[in-house]
């Protein structure tokens, strides 16, 4: 009987195993029979007859399995025998093969031709315990013969995945975020002819902006969490409760409106406005807990007219320049098509224009995007999107397809990374061939591969689907590729992202490809674990390339950002791999579309972090929302088909760049310099300087030759994510309000100095008119034990009244010009009319700025002093 690895042992079987079972039946009819009571039997048996006992000794093979049994049963108690009393089960193990009939759901059927008497039977049944294929361990690997020392198999991963056999992970989204129970499955489809740009015509119209005001919501979510918020909590399903109905209810047959969805994954769209009969405004949702980056769009609308034309207006976009300025096109889905006629994405919409929201909200300037379609069917269910979504239960049904197919499966190993912050699964597959030596396995350099760090961005996704498709073939290149390398890839690093449809962000908030340096795992796991994957596997052998696949929203064709190398042993040498890249895709790779500047705001991406780490050949490939300007593709959309074509395109440069015949290598690294020199004399031509190209040229710094690249709007969700910053901004107002309440002292302060100018305007006005006393205040500096003895002679006059100015205060006053001057103003008074002066003017000071010195007096002819509360 062929041994059936992957067959679970029966229940039975599983709880005799953990030693929770006291029972063990024999067989129909034969009842059942404790187990202590059964091994006993066995051990009385066996002693009984010697003649089992000296064919057992003759077997020269031990069975592992006999081994473990043996332990367990003895560390149990259920077992004390001698172990050469033991029935071997290799000695049984050719009955059960040639005897498969007495095999029935793991127990013993009785048959009319089956006559064994007692002791067989229970002989056979604990042979059967140790030899059945249901029970072996699965951690051992045997031949075909089954007779040799077993193997070990390779530890399983620590993390679970999804089993080949189970059903698909349910995605999880945040608590707040409504998700319908609708599935939504796109087919995949090529246009049989080209898809051109929309070429302007110059009347394009552009609507006026009205918004709800003049116009009717047919659509809006309720909840959605914006800046401020942070991710929390998530569940799969999302939002708890009944989903609600957000489209308005048709009022019969004849009603034409719309109905707007997008609580599904990857859909982003917040809001409709109905402005006229088949014209409609509409707001995207921002990324959660950000109120920025509006770009990725998708929705499905509902209850489709067909011979009527519909114009949609996104009001919402931020970015001031697009790909929709220079022709390109939305994407629409129809289902009936899909259905009827297996026709899936395609371009479509007329008088297409983007331009500037002069209804902006007073912090940051809105772009609109409009543009005119005619559905192609009545009561059509269909979908418009930037570009082709590609999801997270699509990267998980091709990786269960992967797990299901025996053979991608011997190559192609599945783990977890890690968990998001949704506690979604992040993959890692490790793509290589089985190595016959430890020396072979070794010397395998190896290649890291990720997408999808920006969800918006699923063009992405598409390459790393070609590249997958090609690797896991059974091409001969491919299998080479698998000879010489290890593959690591990770094909989706922001699933969160992805499921909530974000165009940027994680449930951070924050641009995870702003933070590969980043110590805080819990914020950014997927980034910090895939970093430290990195950084091990530099430890283990030498990483050849590094690529992280990206969108772009402004620029066509696809394209690469590398860095740049200081070290002359290496000049030049990380624009090889794109120079041949552009060579074996010249219709769609454009290399004079690449940048190797490393600019300080992009410091904490994947391309400069795993550059500095040491790995030279450290890019991000930038692939077009839009189509090629080249070759035979110019003034072309690119499809799914041209994206996953670049996928193959990688894995034929990697033959190409490690050829062992190093002439295209060497020829690419000529040209490289020929282009070089060529940029640096246009750039000294623009600048009106000479300079001598066969001298030392090639010591500029290319930093110096090359622009920087286009920027992005990254850099507005750089920093802590969003949970951290709310903590920081709470500890900020806390030390605001602390500050607040030591504010009054300095104003106090404020107010003694203010008060003590005051009044020396006035005793200079007393001593005016009184000038014979005007020399007593120096005097005064000279005898301070004048002041000594006037506080002891007062002190009991003092003791009732309220606090005054403490000692800090007083130092501080002695600093100042005027030397504490309510106690230099001791002027013995000659007339009760210029006392009476005094007073009415301190009273004033009292009554408007209090609290104020108070003014006691020393009997009625001792002199005043001023003291602080």
């Amino acid at each position: 009987m062929k041994r059936q690895e992957d067959t679970p042992p029966s229940l039975t079987a599983q709880l005799l195993l953990c030693n929770q079972l006291p029972l063990w039946k024999l067989g129909r009819g034969c009842g059942w029979m404790p187990v202590s009571r059964l091994v006993s039997s066995i051990r009385c048996r066996n002693n009984m007859f010697p003649a089992l006992e000296t064919d057992i000794k003759q077997e020269t093979l031990p069975d592992p399995y006999e081994d473990f049994m043996y332990h367990h049963l003895q560390y149990y108690g259920y077992f004390k025998a001698q172990r050469g009393s033991l029935p071997n089960s290799a000695t049984q193990q050719h009955v059960w093969r040639n005897n498969p009939r007495y095999l029935l759901n793991g127990s013993f059927g009785e048959r009319d031709d089956l006559k064994l008497d007692t002791l067989k039977k229970e002989t056979l049944v604990y042979s059967f315990l140790l030899s059945s294929p249901l029970l072996r361990s699965r951690q051992l690997l045997y031949d075909e013969l089954d007779e040799v020392n077993p193997r070990l198999r390779e530890p399983r991963e620590l993390f679970a995945f999804f089993s080949s056999n189970g059903p698909l992970q349910a995605p999880r989204w945040p608590i707040e975020c409504e998700v319908i129970k609708e599935n939504v499955h796109h087919i995949e489809w090529v246009p049989p002819q080209p898809e051109y740009f929309y070429q302007p015509t110059g009347n394009e119209k552009i609507p006026e902006i009205v918004g709800e005001e003049k116009g009717t919501v047919v659509y809006q979510l309720d909840s959605v969490p914006t800046e401020g918020a942070y991710f929390t909590i998530s569940r799969v399903g999302g939002k708890r409760g009944v989903i609600k109905e957000l489209a308005v209810t048709l009022q019969g047959p004849e009603d034409n409106a719309l109905l707007f969805e997008s609580r599904f994954e990857s859909g982003n769209l917040q809001k409709a406005v109905r402005v006229d009969t088949y014209d409609y405004e509409l707001t995207l949702r921002t990324d959660l807990y950000t109120n920025k980056h509006t770009q990725w769009f998708y929705f499905r609308v509902q209850n489709t007219r067909k011979d009527a034309t519909y114009r949609f207006t996104i009001v919402n976009l931020l970015k001031p320049k697009s790909l929709y300025t220079i022709g390109m096109k939305p994407l629409m889905y129809s289902q009936l098509d899909a259905s009827t006629h297996n026709i899936g994405w395609r371009r479509e919409g007329n008088e297409i224009k983007y331009f500037k929201n002069n209804t902006d909200n007073g912090h940051q300037p809105f772009y609109c995007l409009t543009w005119t379609i005619q559905f192609p069917h009545d009561q059509d269910t269909c979908f418009f999107a930037h570009f082709y979504p590609y999801t997270y239960t699509d990267l998980q049904c091709y990786l269960l397809s992967v797990a299901k197919n025996p053979t991608q499966s011997r190559f192609c190993k599945l783990r977890t990374l890690c968990r998001s912050l949704a506690g979604n699964t992040v993959y890692l597959l490790t793509i290589t061939n089985p190595s016959q030596t430890p020396q072979e396995a070794a010397a395998k350099k190896a290649v890291v591969l990720s997408a999808r760090v920006h969800p918006g961005e699923s063009n992405s996704s598409w390459i790393m689907k070609g590249f997958l498709d090609f690797i896991l073939s059974d091409s001969p290149d491919a299998q080479l590729l698998r000879d010489i390398f290890v593959f690591k890839v990770i094909p989706m690093l922001n699933p969160d992202g992805v499921i909530v449809g974000n165009y940027r962000c994680s449930l951070s908030g924050r641009d995870l490809n702003r933070h590969y340096k980043t110590i805080l795992k819990e914020s950014f796991p997927c980034i910090w674990y895939t970093r430290n994957m990195i950084k091990r596997l530099l430890e283990e052998r030498e990483v050849l390339l590094y690529c992280d696949f990206h969108g772009h929203s402004r620029k066509n064709n696809i394209f690469v950002y590398g860095c740049n190398n200081n070290d002359r042993k290496y000049w030049l040498r990380e624009r090889v791999f794109p120079l041949m890249l552009s060579k074996n895709a010249p219709d769609k790779f454009s290399f004079h579309s690449c940048n190797f500047k490393v600019q300080k705001c992009k410091e904490g991406t994947g391309r400069v972090v795993m550059w500095r780490m040491g790995i030279l050949n450290s890019y991000t490939m930038e692939s077009t929302f839009g189509g090629s300007t080249l070759g035979s593709k110019r003034d072309t959309h690119f499809t799914i088909e041209d994206l996953k074509s670049l996928g193959y395109h990688v894995c034929d440069t990697l033959l190409d760049f490690c050829d062992p015949d190093q002439s295209k290598f060497t020829q690419c690294l000529g040209e490289l310099k020929e282009l070089l020199q060529q940029e640096i004399q246009k750039k000294f031509n623009e600048r009106g300087q000479d300079m001598d190209l066969e001298g030392s040229w090639c010591d500029i710094s290319l930093s110096d030759i090359e622009s920087s690249t286009s920027g992005s709007d990254s850099s507005l969700s750089d920093g802590l994510p969003a949970h951290l910053l709310n903590m920081a901004e709470e500890l900020n107002e806390k030390k605001i309000f602390k500050k607040k309440k030591k504010k009054p002292l300095q104003t106090r302060k404020q107010r003694n100095k203010r008060y003590q100018k005051s009044n020396s305007m006035q005793e200079l006005k007393i001593t005016e008119d009184a000038p014979e006393t005007a020399g007593f205040a120096s005097t005064l500096k000279k005898q301070p034990t004048f002041f000594k003895n006037l506080e002891n002679s007062t002190s009991s006059a003092m003791k009732n009244e309220k606090p005054r100015l403490n000692e800090t205060q007083l130092n501080g006053r002695d600093k100042g010009t005027s030397l504490d001057s309510p106690m230099t103003t001791l002027i013995l008074t000659k007339s009760k009319e210029k006392m009476q002066v005094r007073k009415r003017a301190l009273s004033e000071h009292l009554n408007l700025e209090p609290p104020l010195p108070r003014i006691v007096q020393f009997g009625s002819h001792s002199p005043q002093v001023l003291c602080s509360t």
